[in-house]
């Protein structure tokens, strides 16, 4: 948060900055108010001058502090002289520690010495060994030569990374990190993927049961990773019937080999029927969000298709035989109608718990109330996000007993 009253704000590549007045004195940067559990940590504070700076001497021209309790109690302070910054953007680490759970500010006073250009962003890093191991482990990446997709979408790469996302470069690839998974960007989809499921939370199911997910619509793995990295998530069986995005996705799973043990991934579609053949693939699409309908003018592409009761039955009723709720997430450009068929006649509606599902508008006859017939029918409670027009999005809950 900025002092508006001390500077003006500015950015540069995705970074958030003020530029503070000179003669102006207080605190320029304050909050993130971010609540921190016991332990020890760095926060690192980046300033520099501002351009055609004179100055006469050296001076201090700033206090860099570590406080709580709404900035009553100082927990460390440490001065910055002119002298320091002579270099241009420079990197100060602040080390503390906490002994019991804190809401955290860190603070920038400026004391009008000079004027000075400090980013909003301060990262803190938890300390499991040296400072300078952790502060080398978690930088932001510098060198983007040779990678145009981090060059193109490098703004928003600082975003994640300022949002604690981790950030690597790897060959033409960029790979992130959060919460505990990893998976590689390649495309402007995926980036929307990431918004979908790490900011909006699309899909983030809490649950007090152990519970087995059911991914129908798998994609590139974000949201099946999502799933296998919560405790109460116990299996996760995951269904995506394009051979190319199925080995991205195979990709991103391999970056996770303690999630691995959790996730079965199977390189077919789910529908009303068993089906193998060729398709003409709409090539709009830099992702997985292609139907399993052919397109005129499309790409050849074979694949499989597997009843969903017949597929799914042996799936949930193990899980149910494990005393685990079984929840589906359904994600499929079409084809969740013939899956809500097939499911209905297959009589599994009442052995499952719940439903994330997103539908698509792709025919005349077929709207959200063709799904949520057989979800009422079963005694679920619906939340319906479905606008007028267009696709639409739907969470259902079975009621108990």
């Amino acid at each position: 948060m900025f002092n508006l009253a001390l500077g003006t704000p500015s950015s540069d590549e995705g970074r958030s900055r003020i530029v503070t007045d000179p003669n102006k004195l207080g605190h320029a940067v304050f909050g993130p108010y971010e609540f921190l559990h016991p332990g020890s940590y760095i926060v690192e504070f980046h300033i520099e001058l501002a351009q055609n700076t004179s100055l006469n001497g050296d001076a201090r021209c700033a206090i860099l502090d570590v406080s709580r309790n709404f900035g009553n109690e100082i927990l460390v302070a440490q001065d910055i002289q002119t002298s320091e910054l002579q270099n241009g953007r420079t990197k100060f680490a602040v080390a503390f520690e906490i002994a019991e759970p804190s809401r955290m500010e860190y603070r920038v006073f400026v004391s009008g010495e000079a004027p000075l250009i400090i980013d909003e962003y301060r990262r803190v890093i938890r300390l499991d060994g040296t400072a300078q191991e952790a502060i080398m482990q978690h930088d932001f990446p510098a060198n983007d030569t040779g990678n145009a997709f981090f060059r193109e979408h490098k703004a928003y790469f600082r975003s994640l990374y300022e949002n604690n996302f981790g950030v690597r470069l790897e060959g033409d690839a960029v790979v992130l990190s959060k919460d505990g998974m990893s998976f590689f960007a390649r495309s402007r989809d995926d980036l929307t993927f990431i918004g979908e499921i790490l900011f909006e939370n699309t899909y983030n199911i809490l649950s007090s049961r152990d519970t087995c997910l059911i991914d129908i619509g798998m994609n590139i793995g974000l949201a099946t990773l999502s799933f296998a990295s919560k405790p109460e998530v116990k299996e996760v069986h995951s269904f995506e019937p394009f051979p190319e995005t199925f080995e991205r996705a195979r990709k991103n799973l391999g970056l996770n080999p303690a999630l691995m043990a959790k996730i079965h991934a199977y390189n077919i579609g789910i529908s009303d029927r068993n089906w193998s053949g060729e398709i003409l693939a709409a090539t709009t699409s830099d992702s997985g969000a292609r139907s399993t309908l052919s397109v005129a003018g499309g790409r050849p592409t074979f694949m499989e298709l597997r009843d969903a009761g017949d597929t799914l039955r042996p799936i949930i009723e193990s899980a149910r035989a494990n005393g685990r709720s079984v929840v589906l997430k359904v994600d499929c450009e079409g084809s969740e109608f013939a899956i809500f068929e097939s499911l209905d006649r297959a009589g599994l509606f009442d052995k499952i718990d719940g439903f994330m599902v997103e539908w698509h508008a792709m025919f005349p006859d077929k709207d959200q109330h063709n799904l949520l017939k057989p979800l009422r029918d079963n005694r679920f409670v619906i939340f319906d996000r479905s606008p007028a027009r267009g696709n639409g999005f739907f969470y259902a809950a079975r009621l108990a007993s």
